[in-house]
């Protein structure tokens, strides 16, 4: 499991534009957004590699300027561990 924070500056004028495509990638949420174009995000995904797949497609999408990494916290699945069976 891997749950990271960012924010997300875009371009005020496509900030919808923006909103709209974040909220169609898998375990990403908004969460709050300023008049800016400032958005708070989370991104709840099942593995690292996935979470980091989604942070770059969330940097590169067009219309934004810059996404932060704020917080980040990875646990391996207990049963990838051999645990609960």
């Amino acid at each position: 499991m891997s749950i990271s924070s960012l924010v997300v500056h875009v371009h005020p004028d496509r900030a919808r534009s923006v909103s709209d495509r974040l909220a169609d990638l898998d375990g990403v949420e908004i969460h709050a957004a300023t008049a800016d174009g400032r958005l708070i995000v989370t991104v709840d995904q099942p593995d690292e590699p996935t979470a980091t797949e989604t942070l770059v497609a969330i940097d590169h999408m067009d219309g934004v300027m810059s996404a932060a990494l704020v917080y980040s916290y990875f646990e391996e699945d207990s049963l990838a561990r051999g645990e609960g069976r």
